[in-house]
């Protein structure tokens, strides 16, 4: 006898009245699916976000360098940086390039004139993954900072600070030039200003941006060329005793103020002391002294025969004129040409952290070099922590799909156990196996597809609502991350294994004749 098919109205009654039944009174099957669901995708969501994060921490530069200090003893130093030069030896321990820097410490002025100690490293490459790093949207505070690391030049001046040292300098937001106190005895006979016992002088530094943490502990940092020429006993180009500087008027103005306004004001000014300046906003533009701030420099050139203590309290008179305007006095230093020949430390750069402890190992046997045992073993850490994570995300997926399958092998063989009977009577009609297979895969795959839809948008919800209630990670990674790859071969996973599921399940169940199924037959 041949199997008989439902005809496609009675297919439809058929499944809408028993999928009525599998979903169980006011769809509590389908709501405790959904939860089921929906825990699943949290922990896939907040496994995500979790190797999101670590993975953003394992790829940033400030964990991927290490810092080797070159010491004074019987270390080969020097024959670390040739074997660093070597592409074989890079390629071997996964380095991507190393570069030599320094440390060094310097006084600052605060905004009331009081002294502060700072530490800086200072970078011979400015225009590297670790400086991007720095830069970063994520670490960079207010978007108070150069356009990009492009616009550094690698002969400024300027300094990239935390905002700890920002706030213990006395400021709210970064001013466009903040003050290097620079030992200058002597330069009060040409009209500057002294402090602090009467030695320092205030030499204008540009910022270049404010940012939340830096490499190493460090307050700020800079390009070695600053620390070159603060060396440079040649031109001492910081030494506020020159007469140049004295005689010279330059200015930084930033945008917001008005630069005709302030020509205007200037020579104004100057006409009470009795001085005629001739202004020159072309002449005077060096990249070494621009800060992060937008704005223009003009220059007033007074004539040969003037007072220096005159032009010096006109200065004075004009900076006080606008004291909340950031308009800043500047200098054309006398940079020239200097060298630093003992550096501080080499900076490694590693594309990945496998290979680090066998690096701290060769360095060690062949150049007597000791690497701080504690910044290799965090390295190690996060490479570790980065496969548990991994893993254990997995294990969290599968056991998720597992309760899963449970769920609907207990729920069809509930279901079946009340409708057994009517199923029997089916058969004995004539309905074929496959037909009712056929009905209950669509009733099950619809009613797996419309929780995973539910779950998926409630944790979409709850994702949105914990990014605006501001709940994330550092560097602002929120807690969750519904949309990831993993996500989505745990969604194509679940829908297979639940048709699987449901196949086997009812190919087991439908195998009894219908008499045993009529009449309750075990």
């Amino acid at each position: 006898m041949k199997d008989k098919m439902m005809s496609g109205d009675y297919f439809r009654l058929f499944v809408r009245r028993e999928g009525k039944v599998v979903l169980g009174r006011r769809y509590s099957n389908l709501w405790l699916l959904a939860g089921v669901l929906a825990l699943t995708f949290m922990a896939i969501s907040f496994s995500n976000a979790s190797l999101d994060y670590l993975s953003f921490k394992m790829d940033d530069p400030f964990i991927n360098w290490l810092d080797i200090e070159n010491t004074s003893d019987r270390s080969d130093y020097y024959g670390l940086i040739q074997a660093l030069e070597d592409s074989t030896f890079k390629e071997e321990y996964h380095i991507i390039k190393y570069q030599e820097d320094y440390k060094f410490s310097y006084n600052f002025f605060s905004e009331d004139k009081e002294l502060r100690y700072f530490t800086g490293r200072f970078f011979q490459e400015i225009n590297t993954p670790l400086v991007d790093a720095i830069l970063s949207d994520d670490n960079v505070v207010g978007n108070q900072k150069v356009d990009s690391v492009s616009a550094i030049d690698p002969q400024s001046i300027g300094v990239i600070m935390t905002e700890d040292m920002l706030s213990s300098l006395g400021y709210d937001k970064a001013p466009a030039y903040i003050g290097y106190a620079r030992y200058s005895p002597g330069a009060d006979t040409l009209g500057f200003s002294l402090y602090t016992d009467e030695s320092y002088a205030s030499v204008p530094v540009p910022v270049l941006g404010v940012v939340r943490k830096l490499p190493g502990n460090v307050d700020f940092i800079s390009s070695a060329f600053f620390l070159e020429q603060d060396f440079n006993d040649y031109s001492n180009p910081f030494y506020m005793t020159d007469p140049e500087y004295a005689s010279t008027l330059h200015y930084y103005v930033p945008d917001d103020v008005d630069l005709d306004d302030f020509e205007a004001s200037v020579t104004d000014a100057a006409g009470k002391y009795g001085i005629e300046l001739q202004p020159d906003r072309m002449s005077f533009y060096l990249p070494q002294i621009e800060p992060f701030r937008k704005g223009a420099f003009i220059s007033f050139f007074p004539p040969d025969s003037i007072d220096f203590r005159a032009l010096q309290s006109l200065d004075r008179e004009i900076l006080s004129s606008a004291p909340d305007s950031d308009i800043t006095r500047v200098y054309d230093f006398h940079f020239s040409d200097s060298y630093i020949s003992q550096i501080s430390f080499v900076s490694v750069h590693f594309n990945d952290l496998v290979r680090v402890r066998d690096f701290e190992e060769y360095v060690f046997q062949n150049f007597f070099i000791r690497i701080d045992m504690s910044q290799v073993n965090a390295k190690e850490n996060f490479n570790t922590v980065s496969i548990m994570a991994n893993i254990l995300s997995w294990v969290i997926v599968i056991f998720s799909i597992l309760c899963i399958i449970l769920f609907i092998v207990n729920l069809l063989q509930s279901y079946f156990q009340k409708v057994r009977k009517n199923i029997g009577t089916f058969k004995a009609f004539g309905i074929s196996n496959a037909e009712l297979t056929r009905v209950y895969l669509l009733i099950m795959s619809g009613t797996v597809v419309s929780a995973v839809v539910i779950s998926f948008l409630a944790v979409c919800i709850l994702q949105l609502v914990l990014l605006l209630a501001g709940a994330q990670w550092a560097e602002g990674f929120g807690y969750l991350s519904v949309w990831n790859v993993k996500t989505l071969y745990a969604v194509l996973i679940i829908l297979t294994s639940s048709v699987v599921t449901v196949y086997c399940v009812m190919r087991r169940l439908l195998s009894s004749t219908p008499g045993d199924l009529i009449y309750d037959r075990q």
